[in-house]
């Protein structure tokens, strides 16, 4: 099984529609079988670690860890993470950081392979017009009920990072559950929202502001993505 874009993928379309704002979104990028796979793979076998800000510095533990707290400990921990992201900061979130010489499943590893391989950076070239990049970072995502990331951009100068992305592999996920990427203007105006389409790509340079707006408690399924940035920079 070979991961690569959809035939129906018609580059220079998507050029266009980038170029009007720099960002975009690619629907059906894969094959749908592919995708499915993709998701059941992402959803039963990668190990995820938990991702959070505390007092200002960036922490991780294993969902098993922060869940065999005592109640009085997890919840004093809740309410620190959540009284940061009250003010703006901070995120809570699952992650899988992939790389070239990390173990992962089969399907998520060629994954990461198709999005370094040099047909997919040639077409990130041409949609973006940033002809340096010379890779893509990876981690796999999930957001369950209670879950955000804040108001951010993703400009980082030693990365070099040019594009970000999202690879949205949730079937159908409702868009009342949250979870959505939201966009704001530079003041922190919200501007608007893309619901986690299945088997969706967004590309989005990465001067713009943007969030992933808290997951409800009655959100029936997991948010799962592949999200990175297409840099300059060699991993």
């Amino acid at each position: 099984m070979t991961i690569q874009f959809n035939s129906s993928v018609n580059i220079a379309n998507v050029a266009k529609q980038y170029k009007s704002d720099k960002r975009t979104r690619i629907l059906e990028v894969l094959d749908d079988e592919i995708a499915a796979k993709l998701a059941v793979d992402i959803h039963d076998n990668v190990p995820f670690e938990t991702a959070y800000v505390l007092d200002g510095e960036y922490k991780s533990s294993t969902y098993e860890e922060l869940h065999k707290l005592p109640q009085e400990q997890l919840n004093n921990l809740m309410h620190r993470i959540y009284g940061e992201a009250s003010k703006g900061i901070g995120f809570y979130y699952g992650r899988h950081v992939l790389s070239p010489d990390k173990d992962s499943t089969s399907l998520v590893k060629q994954a990461f392979e198709f999005l370094n391989a040099p047909s997919t950076l040639d077409a990130i070239k041409k949609i973006s017009g940033f002809d340096d990049i010379v890779a893509a970072s990876a981690q796999v995502t999930r957001y369950y009920p209670g879950n955000f990331l804040t108001r951010h951009n993703d400009v980082h100068d030693t990365e070099q990072r040019r594009v970000a992305y999202v690879l949205n592999l949730t079937p159908e996920w409702h868009p009342d559950w949250g979870g959505l990427l939201q966009f704001y203007q530079q003041d922190g105006t919200p501007r608007d929202a893309w619901a986690p389409t299945f088997n969706s790509l967004t590309l989005f340079d990465v001067n713009h502001v943007h969030a992933v707006t808290y997951v409800a408690p009655y959100a029936r399924k997991p948010r799962l993505s592949i999200t990175g940035w297409f840099r300059a920079k060699p991993l």
